[in-house]
């Protein structure tokens, strides 16, 4: 009789719901609602790990969410008084040379096109690994195969938003103060003002949040495009004053972005064991941070706490 055996199936979100291992699988048609209720329709076919490490930060009981009172740039401009003389603005890094002494970076100004240069003992670099790609390494291997095969692939999930300012917060007097809206439009998810409830004036709406799959389609959009077809979103939802209410609006595309090459983390099934051992580790006397190189992808509280672990690791690193 001929040897059988069953080989492990990679567990991604899509397949666990579709063909749940612990209990009754769900129909289509619930897998659809779960999806559309959860805004999960353009991930579903990454990693299982991944998606319930997001929904564990969203619906364990009691969590506490913090906010940076008068925005989140505050916390960057907070380091501005000690390091206001080492700051280099418009530069983008092309090299990065190592050797066995020290880390030198090559950049050149992006206005005016003129090279520079920095020699230090070690360095952080917090570049997201799908742009990282195109940084010059030298020599190659003084980074490990298993660093490069990280950099190489470590998925990125895209994602679109458009923000829009209205005349007056029209919404609250549909019930909705502040929370979120969520539905099977392109629009997909839209998250209203939790400050100034109740006031009049202007507010602002984050009318349209997308991810990965359900970002491609706003991610062929022009900027003008995504207002018109956003506003055309809401009107289904509030009807025709909302073009009587527009003011402005603006979207951002993170996959279009040069300097990100996609919105946050949001590893493949698998990538999770062959990827995250290697992510963060140091490679000689280069560092790495940024919320790809924690568990909290997508969060700056990610990026915060791989902060602390670096400046750990260059602090008690050996000269």
């Amino acid at each position: 009789m001929a040897n059988c055996h069953r080989t492990a199936r990679p567990l991604f979100a899509g397949r666990y719901l579709r063909y749940n291992p612990f209990g009754l699988s769900l129909s289509i048609g619930a897998i659809d609602m779960i999806k559309a209720v959860l805004s999960l329709g353009g991930l579903p076919e990454l990693s299982f790990l991944e998606m319930l490490r997001e929904l564990m930060v969203l619906f364990t009981p009691n969590i506490r969410f913090y906010e940076i009172v008068g925005g989140n740039d505050r916390l960057p401009k907070a380091f501005l008084p000690q390091l206001k003389d080492d700051i280099l603005f418009s530069h983008k890094v092309q090299k990065i040379v190592q050797r066995e002494n020290g880390v030198t970076i090559h950049a050149t100004h992006t206005k005016i096109l003129q090279p520079f240069q920095v020699t230090a003992d070690r360095a952080i670099v917090t570049i997201p690994f799908s742009i990282l790609q195109f940084v010059d390494i030298e020599p190659r291997h003084s980074f490990s195969e298993n660093k490069w095969k990280a950099i190489r692939e470590l998925h990125y999930a895209g994602s679109t938003k458009t923000g829009i300012q209205f005349k007056t917060r029209f919404w609250e007097k549909e019930g909705m103060f502040g929370g979120r809206a969520v539905s099977d439009l392109p629009i997909t998810y839209t998250q209203y003002p939790s400050q100034g409830i109740g006031t009049t004036g202007p507010g602002v709406v984050l009318a349209s949040y997308t991810w990965e799959d359900d970002t491609i389609p706003w991610d062929s959009l022009g900027d003008e495009e995504r207002l018109e077809y956003t506003l055309k979103n809401l009107a289904i939802l509030y009807g025709e004053q909302v073009y009587r209410e527009f003011e402005t609006g603006t979207s951002h595309s993170w996959v279009r972005y040069p300097y990100s090459g996609g919105a946050f983390t949001m590893m493949k099934p698998n990538q999770v064991t062959e990827l995250s051992p290697y992510i963060a580790t140091p490679e000689g006397r280069v560092h790495f941070a940024g919320e790809h190189a924690s568990t909290h992808h997508g969060w700056i509280q990610g990026a915060i706490e791989s902060g602390i672990r670096v400046a750990h690791e260059v602090n008690n690193a050996q000269a």
